[in-house]
């Protein structure tokens, strides 16, 4: 079984990539924020950098419905050494898919369609590098959801898949209008499986928020949970439970030897104290050598706090004293309350 991060804006950055790597491990495949912009550079370049994404495995994901864009952006990732791009149709928000983006991309099937015509029609097999004929070997994976408004649109969009030679298709239960809420729509994966399963490689994602939900979910979607399969074929893409519980993946991977459980258990354990400890310590110097002031950098670690207090069950009061911080020795004294 192999396990991804799921990109999340704002969150799962370089630092965060890196000292999760470190400190935790556990993911085959890390995915960046959407990239948008025609020339990568500023922010977004320093996020896709070879030299911020060393010894793991970073694909960068692609939010647009510009072919000429898409195809833009990645002859430059083609130039910093990717050989995998992703593109982004699963993106609920409101301002994205208003411009036809994201999710709301799959509301227009013959645009969609006409996108992926031209994207793989000059990406896949030839491409001009550096002024050169080469081979790139690039591969474009998938991000979707199943539809807009309802679950009838789901076959139309398969039927459009089916067409290309998509590198791996990671799919996300839930229509645009679900958001992130109610439960995911497990038998739209199932019916992907049947319609897809023997062309391209797939990928759940959705709702995996520990090791039992992980259980639950690929029991009934008929996914290898044991990693009894050979070829390694089954991959699953976990976003917030990852960020609530950094130990997730390990949990995930050991479970039957080791019987762990969630984080909110083995904080009890002083090694795993010391090992949360400097993985938020990493990720704040992180972002103190990123960002321009000490008040930007604390706005980013409430941001992960607000995921990571559900996994660690902080009570109100302790997580109003993070909220509360204005300055970094606020909220360092504020963190040492919880952990230390």
């Amino acid at each position: 079984m192999r396990l991804y991060l799921a990109p999340m804006e704002g969150i799962t950055t370089y630092v965060y990539r890196n000292a999760l790597e470190k400190h935790y491990g556990g993911i085959d495949k890390y995915f960046t924020p959407f990239l948008t912009a025609s020339h990568i550079k500023g922010r977004e370049l320093r996020e896709v950098h070879p030299d911020n994404n060393t010894g793991i495995n970073v694909v960068p994901q692609i939010l647009t419905n510009d072919s000429e864009l898409f195809v833009t952006i990645t002859e430059q990732l083609v130039q910093l050494g990717y050989s995998e791009v992703n593109l982004n149709l699963g993106c609920p928000s409101g301002t994205v898919v208003s411009k036809g983006r994201g999710a709301g991309f799959i509301g227009r099937p013959e645009e969609l369609d006409k996108f992926l015509y031209e994207i793989y029609d000059r990406l896949i097999g030839k491409m001009k590098v550096k002024g050169n004929e080469e081979d790139t070997g690039i591969r474009i994976s998938i991000k979707t959801r199943i539809g807009m408004e309802f679950e009838s649109e789901w076959d139309d969009i398969l039927e459009i898949y089916k067409k290309y030679p998509i590198s791996e298709l990671i799919i996300h239960p839930r229509l645009r209008s679900d958001f992130y809420s109610g439960k995911v729509r497990l038998d739209a994966y199932k019916h992907a499986k049947e319609i897809l399963g023997d062309k391209m490689p797939l990928c759940y994602n959705g709702d995996i928020i520990d090791v039992e939900s992980y259980q639950d979910i690929l029991s009934e979607i008929g996914m290898d949970i044991e990693g009894t399969k050979s070829d390694n074929s089954d991959a699953v893409m976990i976003g917030r439970g990852v960020i609530r519980n950094p130990e997730l993946p390990g949990n995930i991977k050991n479970f039957r030897e080791e019987g762990r459980e969630l984080l909110t258990t083995a904080l009890d354990q002083k090694a795993d104290r010391m090992r949360l400890k400097a993985f938020l310590k990493e990720i704040t110097e992180g972002y103190l050598s990123e960002m321009s002031g000490e008040k930007q950098v604390v706005m980013k670690m409430k941001e992960l706090w607000s995921y990571l207090s559900l996994g660690l069950g902080i009570d109100k009061k302790q997580l109003k004293a993070i909220h509360k911080a204005t300055h970094l020795s606020e909220y360092k004294s504020a963190v040492q309350m919880i952990l230390y």
